[in-house]
């Protein structure tokens, strides 16, 4: 049996990096969360349901919303000043689903500490592009994102 000899350098690389492999394998997960409504799709828009429409504009809340058809998830926000917000909700730098903080009035990426608007500009890296943003309205007592 013919041994294979490896450096101590070699070794050390290779253990950083799996290490750091693990590392970010497990920031997409943890940063990974089910969506709070299933909407939808209707000529190239997502509806909520009645329901998810008046958990959202009676507070000021973030909700992650996903199309039962798939695709990516949006973040709708009904900011403290009474405007709704839809952008996608996944950070530009590593793949997380991003949160809204009602305190600050803006979104944050829990896995890196990226930071956006609500209208998807970055605020604060890591991420160096903004989330897509999508037209949002009411109709009917519903909300309606415009894909």
């Amino acid at each position: 049996m013919e041994k294979i000899k490896s450096s101590r350098r070699e070794f050390l690389e290779f253990g950083l990096t799996a290490i750091a492999v693990s590392a970010c394998g497990g920031c997409s997960k943890l940063g990974s969360r089910k969506p709070d409504a299933i909407a939808s799709q209707v000529d190239g828009t997502l509806r909520l349901s009645e329901a998810d429409s008046s958990i959202l504009l009676k507070s000021q809340v973030g909700l992650l919303v996903q199309s039962k058809e798939g695709g990516d998830k949006i973040i709708v926000v009904h900011s403290n000043d009474g405007s709704l917000f839809a952008v996608s909700a996944v950070c530009t730098h590593m793949g997380c689903d991003v949160n809204y903080d009602k305190k600050l009035d803006h979104l944050l990426c829990p896995c890196h500490g990226s930071e956006y608007g609500l209208d998807g500009h970055n605020i604060k890296g890591p991420a160096k592009r903004p989330l897509k943003s999508y037209t949002v309205r009411t109709e009917n007592n519903r909300v309606v994102i415009v894909l």
